[in-house]
């Protein structure tokens, strides 16, 4: 059963917008009350945690999503994957 929202959802986001620049992506987390959109960077195509996420979404959606990603998890999970990532990349310097 798929959340209230997601046909809409899927249906604004075969438009790329401006806020999307090169090196990014955007991906929505579509659980919960209210998806949310959020742009990431590429890079988190290489963090184990939002690799995880991916897979859920493939096995779940499938390989037709159009636009973008919609990854089946809370919008407050897929916020603490992203910060848990810019804080290990910030101790990198």
């Amino acid at each position: 059963m798929r959340e209230t929202g997601f046909d809409e959802v899927m249906e604004a986001a075969k438009i790329v917008p401006v806020d999307v620049k090169k090196g990014h992506f955007a991906v929505t987390a579509i659980k919960g009350e209210e998806p949310k959109r959020f742009v990431v960077k590429l890079d988190c195509l290489s963090n184990p945690d939002f690799l995880s996420l991916l897979e859920q979404a493939k096995e779940e959606y499938g390989f037709q999503q159009e636009g973008v990603l919609a990854v089946p998890c809370r919008p407050e999970e897929l916020q603490m994957i992203l910060e848990k990532r810019r804080r290990r990349a910030s101790t990198e310097w």
